[in-house]
């Protein structure tokens, strides 16, 4: 009896030791516990931006929603690697990212390239369509909502191709806009309530509905997604509050591995994600054929010198958003983070999976040439990753514990996902 007590005051000691060690660590690096944001008060908004999000008439040819490429049952995303033309019959070059957290301070970037921006301090946007005009503008409070605007005029995500439609004849982004908004104030919604005539009113009491605008549209819709996917119940949230056994002594080596590592240089904060940092990660690409690189926010404002930077996105939920990196080369988390351990034997053997190019609509290739393959290391310029974190296994399926079940917020597991309904208050 006194020796099993022994090591039961060993064990009680060492969990001590490694909390007391994490907390420091998380301090030091003030990563901060989330709480729920505070309902907002204009509820009738609330409900336009839901009906919105599921509605097929804001694309061309009424096949697609907002919903279809960000689902609850598929990790707020489409669980695709590389995301479907509206039609089905092509891919994009990157995937749908998970929207959790969003509508949250921080997050001034919107799409893998950051190719959306929004100052809070000058409240001024930066976006795709350099003449977005000050009627639309001055609607938006947000990053999230002026992301909205950007799938509803590309011809492959929502639009369609001229002929198809009246949107996708438009012989501009402005004119595509209008016609969605004509195109919602003449809907009839048999059997569905009020008319968006009449939830425009409701929402913006203000504004008469002839001076509603597509900004009004992708307002209410971010208000919709900022409310509705916030996702703050993970055990890793719960640790953060003080409840040191809300992870696993497994999950908890993890975390100490993903700190102690450098993970956390790039997936900072509560969110494990900095909303303004783009990296290279020395990511293998492909796409349809005929392959051309991906320089992701290389091709924004002409920063050449982050080509081939993405994102960094949060790792909340990272169990439910498979596959995994902006183009959905890594299936598994577990693949990932072989790769982290050593990027470049990752790009000299990488193999699309059977399982990836299964279904795929067209043709697609890997740029796996000696040329591409030392431009794609060359762009990752973190002296740690380019060395490789040379993780042992036990540290990988620690890290994997971590990932894969400390950051995953039970309430957004599919099978206890709630449908698309607005939140009581």
């Amino acid at each position: 009896m006194k020796i099993l007590l022994f090591f039961t005051l060993m064990a009680i000691a060492q969990a001590e030791d490694i909390d007391a060690v994490l907390r420091q660590k998380l301090a030091f690096f003030r990563v901060l516990p989330m709480e729920s944001m505070p309902a907002q008060s204009n509820r009738a908004q609330i409900e336009l931006g839901r009906r919105l999000f599921m509605e097929p008439a804001l694309s061309g040819n009424r096949n697609i929603s907002c919903l279809s490429c960000h689902h609850p049952m598929k990790g707020m995303s489409d669980a695709l690697p590389l995301s479907r033309t509206h039609d089905r019959k092509g891919i994009l070059k990157r995937n749908s990212q998970a929207i959790f957290n969003l509508g949250r301070p921080g997050h001034p970037f919107m799409f893998w390239d950051g190719r959306v921006h929004f100052d809070q301090s000058t409240k001024t946007f930066s976006t795709p369509e350099k003449n977005l005009s000050n009627d639309i503008t001055s609607v938006l409070t947000s990053a999230l909502s002026a992301q909205a605007l950007f799938p509803m005029v590309s011809n492959e995500e929502m639009k369609g191709r001229p002929g198809e439609n009246e949107i996708a004849d438009s012989q501009s982004n402005a004119e595509a806009w209008d016609k969605i908004v004509i195109r919602l104030k003449n809907e009839k919604i048999e059997g569905r309530g009020k008319s968006y005539s009449e939830l425009f009113k409701d929402a913006y009491p203000e504004t008469p509905v002839q001076k509603i605008n597509i900004g009004h549209v992708a307002e209410a819709i971010g208000r919709f997604e900022s409310e509705q996917f916030q996702s703050t119940g993970s055990p890793f949230n719960q640790y953060l509050k003080g409840n040191n056994e809300a992870m696993t002594s497994m999950q908890k080596k993890g975390l100490m591995v993903f700190m102690d590592r450098g993970c956390i240089a790039c997936h900072q904060g509560s969110e494990l994600g900095l909303n303004t940092f783009f990296a290279s990660v020395g990511v293998p690409q492909w796409g349809a054929k005929p392959m051309q690189k991906d320089s992701g926010r290389g091709d924004i404002n002409n920063e050449t010198f982050r080509k081939m930077f993405f994102r960094t996105p949060s790792l909340l939920n990272v169990r439910l958003t498979a596959p995994y990196m902006h183009n959905g080369a890594f299936l598994t988390l577990k693949e990932v983070i072989n790769h982290y351990s050593n990027i470049k034997n990752s790009l000299e053997t990488f193999e699309l999976s059977p399982a990836t190019k299964a279904g795929l609509p067209v043709e697609v290739e890997v740029l796996n040439d000696e040329s591409s393959k030392a431009e794609i290391f060359r762009s990752v310029v973190a002296p740690f990753l380019r060395k490789g974190l040379n993780l042992s296994e036990d540290e990988k399926g620690w890290l994997e514990a971590f990932l894969k079940e400390a950051l995953t917020d039970p309430n957004w597991v599919p099978a206890s996902s709630l449908p698309l309904r607005p939140k009581k208050h």
